[in-house]
């Protein structure tokens, strides 16, 4: 069987491999919501799956955050999606950049949540809705608005009045606009979800969490919306459907059917990778080991099963959480994060999607079976179709070392450490640790356009203060997260050459200045050496302290400060009280110098020196074409921000990976294992789409904050890991 299939299977690759990626049509020319969808789906489940208008449903899901990739990639991403056998697209919705100042809403560009719906109910894509409103995804204030945090008394995530008014006017208002998209009313959308992961900290907010979560799961099934609720990694809740999130979750499976036996087993989040911190390697997570996963999964019950992510993409603007999350959330997802198929990943997905598939009818029309011991760690879960005949088989090797040599029905396998072979009819199809065909393909770049007559301006130290205080002030209190800078400014008396500055308590980044001078950056808590120029006597103090993003999972997440923190010391004197000066932005933000209708408010001059705090503007012409993939690379340059054409790309810093151990993952995989890049910049590389992008002259403004050379920059183009006339 395997042999005969193997031709059929290497011919789907070749063919959706090259022909999946299609010139994205206008968005305009989408049909309208009634004319693309079909007549109301019932949508209801027992424990063994969701059902369909009657059909069940064997769901293998893909998610894909809209706002992280451009209107223009959502067609080529999800085309190629289904061409891999997904079902199923899972999204959040952000809360704060859908509502980013109280009864303020935007639905523009990347936000357009109802275009992105509209395209996957053309493709015939079921589609799962993580309304939250929290939502974590490694999203600033995991998808809370900042203006959340300023009413009085919320208490975040808990039976709290404030909020909860708070969150049912948000979850009202988000459910009811996309009410025509619910497959009750003829939409594509097969789920919905409250909350997330809040089992997870439940124990921190005692019994009025546990209260909470029930009148969550109260609240969302009152806005009947004629779907079921889910709840993910939250087992205390019967009236909504609850899932599990993790690397692994077949485990799971007979937990939650012994507490809630007329449930589906749901999987919200199986991580095929992870996402990448500053100063981190790049995450890698073998398509092995993840299609492994899957396969226990099925074997075990599981009738839905979500990769978090797919496609990951890109979080633009300030948009990231963490702190210290790259730009960049490829995720080593099975698409990466220029909308390409990250071999072999994507294609050995694409095998076993299909196989699972076609024999899902075999899978569904049983209750799983109880697994078989046939040897030292190895198992089987056989699953036979009384109507038909056919018999499906998960033949599993969990231990971590050594091949073993089974019999099953007379005949004899050998089975890898750490696999599962699918079986059909007892003959093996396919086996998750097969070395695939081709080596993985390293993301590449090629220069099309580096950069003359650069602009400079640098800010200047001649600031207007309005808050002062004693001590430092806290961060968010004075910036109100629209912005990653506060400066912190005071007078100190240095006594010796070369005296100790102490910064103990600093939630993210600092660059010290002495007299406008430039000392050093620190990250956390920091030490400084003040340099022999800065002699004994009196001296200014300048620390700008830089906020890398919002944190994105904590329990009481209300209580967020950052900023700098008692004490300040400078040779082991505190010197907190000296009385600080503190003013949110740099000048630059203030003029606007990111926006082209702003950028000429300033005199900029020919590249001098690489002084810190200065800004570099790029004028350019370029000849657009369908098939371009385009970005920056930032080599030369340290840390800052990128705006093309008024577009914020995000947060940019050169920071050397470094941690990266074996890729041992045989007995369990976890994100320290298999990373890739270390002693190279964790991201040199920023995705500048095209639809932020003009046929003829653009406008790159970049802020750097510590050092770098401008003319290094040179925008570049994905190299397409395929070629052939189909693209």
């Amino acid at each position: 069987m395997y042999k005969n299939n193997y031709y059929y299977y290497l011919l789907l690759l070749i063919f959706v491999a090259g022909c999946f990626v299609v010139d994205a049509k206008s968005l305009d020319s989408v049909e309208t919501v009634a004319a693309k969808f079909g007549v109301p789906l019932n949508v209801s489940y027992d424990h063994r799956s969701l059902i369909i208008n009657g059909e069940r449903k064997l769901l293998l899901s893909a998610s894909i955050h809209y706002p992280r990739a451009t209107p223009s990639m959502w067609r080529p991403v999800l085309e190629a999606t289904k061409a891999a056998g997904i079902d199923l697209i899972e999204t959040y919705t952000f809360w704060n950049l859908h509502e980013p100042t109280p009864g303020t809403y935007n639905f523009e560009g990347n936000a357009n949540v109802t275009a992105f719906l509209d395209i996957c109910a053309e493709l015939g894509l079921y589609v799962t809705v993580r309304f939250g409103p929290y939502v974590c995804a490694e999203w600033n204030y995991g998808g809370f608005p900042f203006w959340l945090k300023e009413i009085d008394g919320i208490v975040f995530r808990d039976y709290n009045q404030p909020f909860m008014d708070q969150m049912s006017n948000w979850m009202t208002y988000i459910v009811n606009y996309l009410r025509p998209y619910y497959a009750s009313n003829g939409g594509p959308i097969i789920l919905a979800q409250v909350e997330n992961e809040y089992g997870w900290l439940e124990a921190a907010y005692g019994a009025s969490g546990t209260k909470y979560a029930l009148w969550a799961a109260q609240f969302a099934n009152s806005l009947d919306i004629g779907i079921p609720w889910i709840m993910c990694s939250q087992d205390d809740i019967a009236t909504v459907i609850n899932t599990c999130n993790g690397f692994y979750c077949h485990d799971w499976i007979d937990v939650h059917w012994t507490a809630y036996p007329n449930q589906p087993a749901f999987w919200t989040e199986n991580w095929p990778g992870w996402f990448q911190n500053w100063e981190g390697g790049v995450p890698h997570r073998p398509v092995q080991d993840v299609l492994y996963s899957v396969a226990r999964w099925i074997a075990y019950g599981g009738s839905m099963m979500n990769y978090y992510m797919w496609f990951g993409g890109t979080t633009f603007g300030r948009w990231t959480g963490g702190p210290f999350i790259t730009t960049s959330y490829d995720y080593d997802g099975a698409i990466d994060e220029y909308g390409y198929p990250y071999e072999p990943k994507y294609s050995q997905s694409l095998e076993f999607h299909t196989i699972i598939h076609a024999y899902e009818h075999i899978i569904l029309s049983m209750n799983p079976p109880k697994p078989i011991l046939l040897g030292e760690n190895v198992e089987i879960s056989h699953f036979y179709s009384v109507e038909t005949g056919e018999s499906f088989s998960f033949l599993a090797n969990f231990g971590a070392t050594g091949v073993q040599t089974v019999q099953w029905n007379g005949i004899t396998f050998k089975v890898q450490p750490w696999s599962v072979q699918l079986l059909y009819n007892n003959v093996s199809i396919f086996d998750t640790s097969a070395t695939p065909i081709g080596s993985p393909v390293p993301k590449q770049f090629t220069p099309i356009k580096s950069f003359e007559n650069i602009g400079q301006w640098s800010e200047s130290f001649d600031l207007t203060f309005t808050n002062y205080s004693e001590t430092p002030m806290e961060q968010l209190s004075l910036t109100r997260d629209q912005t990653d800078y506060l400066w912190y400014v005071t007078k100190i008396e240095v006594n010796r050459v070369g005296a100790q500055l102490s910064l103990p308590n600093i939630s993210d980044m600092v660059h010290v200045f002495v007299d406008n001078q430039y000392i050093a950056t620190g990250r956390g808590p920091t030490n400084i050496t003040l340099n022999s120029t800065i002699g004994v006597g009196g001296h200014t103090l300048q620390v700008l302290h830089t906020k890398v993003g919002l944190v994105n999972y904590a329990e009481h997440m209300e209580a967020t400060v950052a900023g700098i923190f008692e004490p300040v010391t400078l040779d082991s004197v505190d010197i907190s009280s000296n009385g600080w000066s503190m003013k949110p932005f740099v000048q630059g933000e203030t003029l606007q110098l990111y926006n082209p209708n702003h950028s000429g408010s300033v005199q900029w001059t020919n590249v001098t020196g690489n002084p810190p705090l200065t800004w570099y503007k790029f004028n350019f012409n370029l000849e657009l074409s369908s098939n371009m993939s385009l970005a920056l690379d930032m080599l030369g340059m340290t840390k800052g921000m990128i705006f093309v054409n008024g577009y914020n790309i995000g947060r940019y810093w050169l920071a050397l990976a470094y941690g990266c151990n074996p890729c041992t993952y045989q007995g369990g995989y976890s994100p320290s294992m298999c990373q890739l890049g270390c002693g190279e910049p964790s991201q040199q590389y920023y995705h500048v789409p095209t639809d932020w992008l003009m046929n003829g002259e653009n406008e790159i403004v970049i802020f750097e904050e510590v050092y770098g050379n401008p003319e290094a920059i040179t925008l570049v183009q994905r190299v397409i890991p395929y070629t052939n006339d189909c693209y």
